[in-house]
């Protein structure tokens, strides 16, 4: 019988181990925690530990198909090839797009293939999943550190204190940190006599799990964090060689006062004091903001100011607080020599390319609005942009009006079924991979590589070949795509190997780096901020959830966990005023989209704050979502995601019937597209 094999998984940043048990043929037939990990420890969440479920799932695509007929690989390749060739001899390079979603950064090999790919094409028409939860990280990394590769990691290892904004680990882990055994780091941090502070609008799986718990309002965590920088901005370093700007954003964050901080994020004054005490007080505070404040409409500012409260509070590039990771420094050389960060703008909103992808939430407009280098052709990968991208009637209006569309995914999503062309791709189970992504984003020296531990389904291809025989059948010939082809199909690598001192060290990056905390557009992001209307008592804000199995398109209504996944979440005290008990059905229209939905009580959420669940089967939360260039954060192209104004009521039909199930209902005709 086969031993079992050691690999890691590819679903997020955490990269935790896994172990791979056979049957007596071969086959694999369980993934469970690798306990000898030397990150993770034998900690691993249920989205790792279940993926074989999602490879082997009936609904994956297996065989190549051109029209919705079943054909082999040559003709699928020849067909996708000739169409887009088609498109851009007529109408030019930037007449075709391409959008692809996170997993392929998770794929080492694909990724370079994807780039090298993209320039191939010659366009500047290129959109990722990253505007829909994180350019503004990218953006703001691009300013501080003057590489959107450059990101703080924070060291909750040996920190005292750790201030968490927007994040659930226990649930999703968290996004660009790479949590050493997972999200029992926060155990550890507690048990040797520390604290950590959750900033969410709801009392999270992490909140109860331990610590304490601020409850926000959506989106305005950048009022929070510039009240913070007013308030603790006085005890910073005195020595500010290499600190370009610190005076002019700690002036502009004194502008704010904790009074009016507290009225617009609905924290009281007392709680703010409070936490700006906490950290002053603390012998080591680690910092770190997620996707909760990434899609709050002002995240890149958020993401500036932070870094200016770790190195004011004297936490910046020390053990327990936040770290480079040397190989940033190295992906930022990378970068620059390969000029991965072209700066280009959208036809549409004109919008800063960031990574050298302009908004997502651009692209149905970048489709439907005539004139030159109006995209005719769209390629996607591993993606699902007409359920990821706001305005999803809109954008399905724009992938009807395409001339082609070619998905190369696993699946058959929502958007590869408007696809002319679908070339199937296989998991991260059955192909070679290095954690390229992972290594800036931790405190330790791991640096993973995994071996396939099945053959891959069917016709499944990995991303490497498809995309290179891609490039050849449109007469792109570079070397690269023979030896991105040779590495995944000959190479027999070790399972997994570490590089002894390849781990972020303190001291020395602000003498060698410095960093930069003002730009001249910041100015007008406090204009704007105050430009937002003030909390209405009326009036409720929409929020999402992601659920222990629910991430991504390839998990969501694949698996089913037991969660209440039709269900709406409310503060206890709006119910009783709305007169509402669990299981009532409620109504959430938000201008744009009304949503009819189960709903029950929840006592750690905030007031006038609705939760719905991310990725239901039978709803899709972004089309509830404003879209448009408007919705569009012009700093980073970051999409506002969170924090959505929205009015409740009871439906008019206040339960279900008896025994039926608590499927939610959006009304077809209440769909409009913002402008």
């Amino acid at each position: 019988m086969r031993p079992p094999a050691k690999t890691y998984c590819r679903v997020c940043e955490a990269a935790c181990g896994l172990e791979v048990d056979f049957d007596a043929q071969g086959v694999p037939t369980r993934l469970r925690p690798d306990r000898e990990h030397p990150v993770s420890a034998g900690y691993a969440c249920a989205k790792g530990t279940r993926f074989l479920e999602v490879a082997r799932h009936p609904d994956r695509v297996l065989h190549p198909q051109v029209d919705g007929n079943r054909v082999g690989w040559d003709e699928a390749i020849a067909a996708a090839a000739a169409r887009i060739a088609g498109v851009r001899d007529r109408f030019g390079p930037h007449a075709v797009g391409l959008y692809f979603g996170n997993p392929i950064a998770f794929n080492a090999l694909g990724l370079v293939t994807l780039l090298a790919f993209i320039k191939s094409l010659g366009t500047r028409n290129v959109f990722s999943a990253s505007s829909q939860d994180c350019n503004n990280k990218f953006a703001g990394a691009r300013l501080v550190h003057g590489s959107a590769a450059i990101h703080p990691v924070p060291d909750f290892e040996h920190c005292d204190l750790a201030v968490v904004f927007g994040s659930n680990p226990y649930v999703s882990q968290s996004s660009f940190v790479h949590l050493p055994r997972g999200a029992t780091v926060f155990d550890r941090l507690r048990e040797r006599g520390g604290d950590v502070v959750w900033v969410d609008p709801r009392r999270t799986e992490s909140a109860k799990r331990g610590g304490s718990h601020l409850a926000i309002r959506a989106g305005t965590d950048l009022w929070l964090l510039l009240a913070l920088l007013g308030r603790l901005g006085a005890a910073a370093p005195a020595e500010r060689t290499n600190v370009a700007g610190f005076t002019e954003l700690l002036e502009l964050a004194r502008s704010v006062s904790i009074e009016e901080a507290a009225a617009r994020t609905l924290l009281t004054p007392e709680e703010i004091e409070n936490l700006a005490a906490r950290i002053a007080g603390a012998g080591r505070c680690a910092m770190h903001m997620s996707v909760g404040v990434n899609q709050g409409g002002f995240g890149t500012m958020a993401y500036v100011v932070l870094q200016a409260l770790i190195w004011a509070t004297g936490n910046f590039d020390v053990a327990g607080g936040s770290l480079i990771h040397p190989m940033s420094e190295v992906l930022a050389k990378v970068f620059s020599l390969a000029n991965l960060d072209p700066p280009h703008r959208s036809r549409i909103g004109g919008f800063e390319s960031v990574l050298g992808t302009i908004p997502g939430g651009v692209l149905a407009d970048e489709i439907l609005v005539a004139g030159d280098d109006r995209i005719r052709a769209l390629i996607v990968i591993s993606g699902d942009p007409l359920r990821s991208i706001p305005g999803e009637a809109r954008l399905d209006q724009a992938l009807s009006a395409l001339d082609t569309l070619v998905s190369i995914d696993m699946f058959a999503n929502a958007t590869a079924k408007r696809a002319d062309v679908v070339l199937p791709a296989c998991s991260w189970l059955e192909r070679w991979d290095f954690a390229s992504t992972t290594v800036a984003f931790q405190t330790g020296s791991l640096i993973q590589i995994a071996a396939p531990v099945m053959a891959p389904l069917g016709e499944s291809r990995n991303d490497v070949r498809i995309l290179g025989d891609l490039a050849i059948a449109l007469g792109r010939r570079n070397p690269l795509w023979r030896l991105t082809r040779l590495a995944y199909e000959r190479w027999l690598p070790r399972p997994r190997f570490g590089f002894a001192g390849l781990k972020p060290r303190p001291g020395g990056r602000l003498a060698k780096h410095g960093l930069q905390l003002w730009h001249a557009s910041f100015a007008n992001e406090l204009v704007r901020l105050r430009a937002v209307a003030k909390p209405d008592p009326t009036a409720f804000t929409l929020i999402s959830r992601r659920r222990r199995l629910g991430h991504n398109g390839w998990l969501h209504g694949g698996l089913r966990d037991g969660d209440e996944a039709a269900t709406a979440w409310m503060n206890l005290a709006d119910m009783a005023e709305l007169g509402l008990h669990d299981g009532d059905r409620i109504e959430i229209d938000t201008g744009t989209a009304t949503l009819t939905i189960a709903t029950r009580g929840d006592a750690g959420l905030s007031s006038r704050t609705i939760v719905v669940p991310h990725g239901l089967r039978e709803h899709n939360i972004n089309a509830m979502i404003p879209s448009g260039v408007p919705a569009i954060e012009r700093l980073s192209g970051q999409h506002v995601m969170t924090g959505i104004g929205a009015t409740v009521r009871a439906a008019h039909s206040r339960r279900l019937p008896h025994g039926s199930e608590a499927s939610p209902q959006m009304t077809p005709t209440t769909l409009r597209h913002s402008t």
